[in-house]
């Protein structure tokens, strides 16, 4: 008889996931029991990993591809297995509104964090990149995000449409940039949309 394996992921909003497993083996048992015997003599608060709040796991570098600090952010480009590699199989999928593109969605953190994305059928590559974070979700977090999703090719310009919008002076803000086209706009009462995508893409 297998036994059951629960895996508590504390960010918030996550669940809990019960994954089976195969019998240990005798090894794999006694090793254990070590280990559990071990831990006995250590404080409790040696044991207990609980990850720090979301304002505090934010990477302010940026990066070309996500290091997985953060809130993951994907510039148009990038390749549809970058992208499953470090998020898993999405949430949602399907035929995209543009020809020739497939749309997928994640929910990265339930009612706070979503992201998606906008494939070309032919290369598998990002046409568009698409964030939307819950109002209480910290600049510290966003912004780098952002930046991300822009190739790190954030501008002055583009940070103080982003403030305007998250501080509801303006309801929506365009902006082009090199080869690409964006918005950051208000999405309900509560939430920002930020949408960016290859200039020639609509």
């Amino acid at each position: 008889m297998s036994a059951a394996l629960v895996i508590s992921l504390l960010l918030p909003g996550l669940t809990f996931a019960s994954l089976p497993t195969e019998p240990l083996s005798p090894q794999v048992t006694r090793e254990k029991t070590l280990l559990a015997s071990a831990s006995r003599n250590l404080p409790v608060e040696n044991l207990e990993i609980i990850p720090p709040p979301l304002g505090e796991i934010a990477d302010n570098s940026c990066h070309d591809l996500p290091t997985g600090v953060g809130i993951p952010g994907f510039r148009p480009g990038i390749h549809k297995n970058d992208v499953i590699r470090m998020l898993g199989v999405p949430v949602r999928s399907s035929s995209g509104y543009w020809p020739n593109t497939r749309a997928v969605s994640y929910e990265l953190i339930p009612e706070q964090v979503s992201l998606g994305f906008l494939f070309d059928q032919k290369s598998q590559k990002i046409r568009q990149t698409e964030a939307s974070f819950a109002s209480g979700v910290s600049d510290e977090l966003v912004l780098p995000t952002f930046k991300a999703m822009l190739g790190c090719q954030m501008e002055e310009r583009i940070q103080e449409g982003l403030q305007q919008v998250r501080q509801h002076k303006i309801r929506r803000f365009n902006f082009n940039l090199e080869k690409l086209k964006g918005v950051i706009e208000q999405e309900g009462r509560n939430r920002i949309y930020i949408g960016i995508w290859e200039a020639d893409l609509h």
